[in-house]
């Protein structure tokens, strides 16, 4: 049996309200999820819960399921032809301490309780991690109050150890960086989340649990007793309960549910620094972030592998799941462009659209960025490395999402939003899910 954790004393609702059932209305997208109680075939199978999506969160909330409730009938589909195929594995791997996000929010909360879940996990499996910290570096007296506003959210959060630090003692704490002052935390970590999605797949199973990779779900319905989830050559699977954790494809099985939420993949690119440069880089160094978007800005990090990568920047991208530079899924740039949310986002935004563009294809202009707070660094230090594409919601104002966010429909769970830190978080989320799902069972 896996570890038993103890829940917390949270719930959907003193949280922010973000679980709850959403009034119905005309959608733009295609009807992935419906609410269908009229007949139909026998489901191919029949369990008590559908986990559809294989990656770190889908896979933490039935590990999560499975060890409070020995014997559930529980099986995870994800389309991939392997599990943690995009997003879980697309990372450069830190574990968050809760510096940034808003007191009360789902971000706070579930960061602060999932980091300690997962290095308990880690400790009980072998798997490393690595307490190699975190400064955040204001670069000039301008950044100055928006590393206060951090330090103070971060000490409401909890977050362990975090200190202010001068000029001298930054440099101390990392030799290759420099700026006017910096927050050090050095509760901040790296691991390798494809490595504890890995073990999570191999508990789920066993625990009785099953997963069936490349079963792409082409809809999922809710009928009277339970749902249903429509999987590949007419197969198809009823659950008393489905929650469904699609990443990049939340928003189309959420169909009408998410009438108001389109999900935008941000690509993201790092560069592998090499040099004398990467020599000296200890642990993660990373900028001030713009408070008014979702991403903490290019940064530096040295893996849990021994790799120091720099970025990634966020780009907007014309496919959810190629991970060629310039790759355009036409279903997909239209589901962007055709969405007056993001052109009203793009105009707010043209300047930092720019820096981030520059950033896609010249390492010269990388490295720019990254002068600003280590300044020794070269276009010659960094080598085009990997990309990730970040499933990212955003609202029909135009409005990045920056919280979690759940919804609830019928017999049915979605997860629309979970940008970083959600693999951190990944362990609480599915302790939120599997509360949510205790109080669906007692309701029906």
């Amino acid at each position: 049996m896996g570890i038993r954790y103890p829940q917390p004393a949270i719930s959907c609702e003193n949280l922010n309200h973000e679980l709850r059932h959403p009034k119905r209305g005309a959608s733009d997208r295609d009807e992935a999820f419906v609410n269908d109680n009229a007949t139909q075939p026998e489901p191919s199978e029949r369990v008590d819960v559908v986990v559809v999506g294989g990656g770190i969160i889908g896979l933490a909330t039935a590990w999560q399921m499975l060890t409070r409730q020995p014997g559930l009938q529980l099986v995870v589909v994800d389309a991939e032809p392997t599990i943690a195929a995009h997003q879980t594995s697309h990372n450069s791997g830190v574990v968050h301490a809760g510096i940034y996000y808003a007191p009360g929010s789902l971000k706070a909360s579930l960061c602060s309780r999932g980091r300690g879940l997962l290095k308990e996990f880690c400790a009980e499996h072998g798997i490393p991690i690595e307490y190699n910290g975190k400064l955040v570096v204001a670069k000039s007296e301008s950044e100055l109050a928006g590393l206060a506003t951090l330090f103070d959210r971060a000490s409401q959060n909890g977050v362990p150890g975090l200190r202010r630090v001068d000029r001298a003692e930054l440099r101390r704490i990392e030799p290759v960086a420099d700026g006017v002052a910096a927050i050090h935390s050095p509760d901040t970590a790296v691991v390798n989340f494809a490595e504890v999605a890995r073990k999570l797949a191999t508990e789920i199973q066993r625990l009785g649990g099953s997963i069936r990779t490349s079963w792409p779900v082409s809809r999922v319905r809710s009928v009277a007793d339970g749902s249903i989830v429509d999987g590949p050559d007419g197969q198809t699977i009823q659950g008393r309960i489905t929650i469904v954790c699609g990443g990049l494809q939340a928003d189309r099985l959420a169909g009408d549910v998410a009438r108001d939420v389109r999900i935008l993949p941000f690509r993201g690119t790092w560069y592998r620094v090499t040099g004398e440069i990467a020599d000296g880089v200890r642990g993660s160094i990373y900028p001030v972030p713009d408070p008014s978007l979702p991403f903490l800005g290019v940064h530096v990090t040295r893996r849990i592998d021994g790799e120091v990568w720099a970025g990634p920047n966020a780009f907007l991208a014309f496919s959810r799941h190629d991970y060629k530079q310039w790759a355009v899924d036409p279903r997909d740039a239209v589901s962007s462009l055709g969405y007056a949310g993001f052109w009203k986002f793009a105009v707010k935004n043209l300047p930092t659209a720019w820096t981030e563009f520059s950033h896609e294809v010249s390492a010269r202009a990388y490295a720019a960025s990254l002068k600003e707070y280590v300044p020794d660094v070269l276009p010659g230090n960094l080598e085009r490395g990997p990309m990730g594409i970040r499933a990212q919601a955003m609202n029909a104002q135009g409005t990045l999402i920056d919280d979690f966010l759940v919804r609830e429909a019928d017999n049915v769970l979605h997860v629309l939003n979970a940008p970083s830190p959600a693999a951190t978080s990944s362990f609480a989320i599915g302790e939120f899910l599997a509360d949510a799902v205790d109080r669906m069972r007692t309701t029906t």
